[in-house]
Formats: C-alpha cells, structure tokens, sequence
C-alpha cells in the first residue's frame, strides 16, 4: 500500500516538475507542441475553449454589428413596401387616366349634350337599385336626366335622376325593379318595353308571340318613350322564355350595355323635361 501511495507522490512531483519546465521555457515549436498535448490530455474543455476565445473576446462588437444589420433590414424593408405602395397607386392613376381620356373622346361624339360625373357612393342594401354621383343642382342636373355608361367603347343606359340635392344626386338604375323604358328591338324594330329585375339582368315584356325574338338581338331605346333619347343601347337579349297557355305575348332575359358593378363616372345627359309631361310618360319609369 505504501509503495503505491509513493508511486502517486513521484507522479505528482514528476508532472508538477514538468509543468513548471514547460512554463519557464521559452515558447520554442516543441514547448508549444508539449504545452497542447498536456493540456489536451489533462483538460480537453480547456483546449476548445481556447480555439473560441476570439469570438467570446468580441462578443459585443458582434452584437452591435448584429443590431445594426437588423435596423438596415427593416428600414429597407419599410422602404421597399412604401415603394410598393407607390407603385401601385401610379399604376391605378395611369389606369384611371386611360380610362378616362377614352371617356371623353366617346362623349365627344356622342349627339346628346351634358357632363361626366363620379359615382360617389353605392348601398349594399340596393346594390342594383340606385347610386349617388357627385354632381348636383349647382351644376345644372335636374330630375329625370339620362344616366349613360360607358363600356368597350360604347354607351350603354344606367339609368336617370331621380332626386337631386345641391352637391350629389341619386340615380335610378335601369336595373331597377321600379325602372322600366320604352325599348326597339333590332332588327324589326319591334317596340317592347323593358323593365328592371332588381338583379344585374333585365326583361323585356309585351313582346308579340308572333314575333321573331332572337337570343343576341340588340335593344335600343326607342322614340316612342319620352323619359329616354331614342337610340340609347339597353342591352342584348340573353334568354327567350316559351310563351305560356294563358298569356298572348312573350317574355325575355336582358344583359345590360353596361355593366352597372364597373361604373366610375357617368355621362348625365340634359333632358330639361317640363314636369306636366311626366305623368304622360305612362309605362316608363
């Protein structure tokens, strides 16, 4: 037992007389070599931990530069979504402007006078019912002035006036189911008239059984009706119902000219009708 008890106490000595040698020399390739293997062999967590110094040493310059980035990052981020944000808004002006300039050069050959206005406000309650526009009596628009759309170069009817305030007024769309119109139908000239559903399609009624009622068949406006300029297209017939046993005319699905849901701007066309001539509009409304 005491020869192995001073066995441990020579190795003690003998690595405590070795760490010291390895200290005092001087720092030579093979005192560096010996220095890496002791510390290997006897800590190797000593030995890892050295290789990483650097960055523990420079852990709070890597930080800032950490904090800095991140701040670059977001900084671009937001301007690349402001530039987005610009981009699309001039994308939506140059659209509106094309859209526009085509406007007016149909209007300028329209044959009826009056001005463009902005459709200002629509109620989910009466979606195909009315509108508001931004035009009203302080700039000349009475009751019961023709509403036009515009759509793939064409007019098409949207409606009329139907009450007007100093600032905006109301328009009854043809779509309406209290808005009807005295209509022709191409290319008889067969005079029917046309109502609205309350949904985006119209119908036409009163047409003759005998008649040649054609899906495609274009609707105009007709002089017979005093509410409207004659000439105005309604729409296209879409579907033809069969006469039913105990009626002696037959009825049709209408697609507006213009699709009313599209609708920026109107051309409001001055009627200037005398209020004692309304009444004898009869059927239009």
């Amino acid at each position: 037992m005491s020869r192995e008890k001073d066995a441990a106490n020579y190795a003690v000595v003998f690595f405590a007389v070795l760490s010291v040698l390895l200290l005092i020399f001087p720092a030579s390739k093979i005192a560096h070599t010996a220095r890496i293997v002791a510390s290997y062999s006897l800590y190797p967590s000593l030995h890892y931990g050295a290789r990483y110094g650097y960055f523990v040493r420079n852990v709070p310059a890597n930080f800032v530069s950490l904090l800095e980035t991140d701040q670059e990052n977001r900084s671009l981020r937001e301007k690349v979504k402001g530039l987005e944000v610009k981009l699309l808004n001039a994308s939506a002006a140059v659209s509106e402007n094309e859209r526009l300039a085509q406007e007016l050069r149909i209007s300028r050959t329209l044959p009826w006078a009056g001005s463009w206005a902005r459709v200002v406000n629509k109620t989910p309650s009466d979606w195909y019912g009315s509108f508001f526009i931004s035009k009203g009596s302080d700039d000349g628009i009475e009751v019961n002035d023709t509403v036009l759309g515009m759509q793939e170069g064409r007019p098409g009817l949207a409606g009329r006036i139907f009450e007007v305030y100093p600032k905006f007024s109301k328009v009854l769309l043809i779509t309406n189911s209290a808005a009807s119109a005295v209509c022709s139908i191409a290319p008889s000239g067969l005079e029917a008239l046309v109502e609205g559903k309350g949904t985006w399609l119209l119908k036409v009624n009163y047409v003759p059984e005998q008649s040649e009622l054609a899906e495609g068949a274009e609707i105009t406006t007709a002089s017979g009706g005093l509410l409207f300029p004659a000439g105005v297209p309604v729409g296209k017939v879409a579907k033809v119902y069969p006469r039913e046993s105990f009626m002696n005319f037959i009825t049709a699905d209408v697609t507006p000219a213009v699709d009313l849901n599209t609708l920026k701007e109107v051309f409001v066309v001055r009627r200037h009708l005398q209020q004692e001539i309304i009444p004898v509009a009869g059927a239009e409304r």
